[in-house]
């Protein structure tokens, strides 16, 4: 009667199909545990921010330090010289 006719799967036989094969439960649950982590990372993120963004500050302030300990020791023994003094009169600094 009718010749043989082989169809093919439309769009929405494919969706139907699909849709029994998500395991919705899975999805879901796998979506939570990444917004945990997503959640316990952001506060992180902020409180380590600063601590890298200013660490080429905390290199130049040490640096500075060591350079500035080198300066303070000469006068330190500069002071020391005056101190030495042959008479026994006060000295005052101001």
């Amino acid at each position: 009667m009718y010749p043989n006719v082989t169809s093919t799967p439309t769009l929405l036989s494919k969706i139907i199909s699909l849709k029994d094969s998500i395991k919705w439960g899975e999805i879901l649950d796998g979506t939570k545990k990444t917004l945990d982590v997503i959640s316990q990372a952001i506060p992180i993120y902020y409180q380590v921010k600063p601590i890298v963004s200013n660490a080429k500050t905390i290199f130049k302030i040490a640096g500075a330090l060591n350079t500035n300990n080198d300066s303070s020791n000469n006068i330190e023994q500069n002071k020391k010289e005056e101190n030495i003094s042959p008479n026994n009169s006060p000295i005052f600094y101001l």
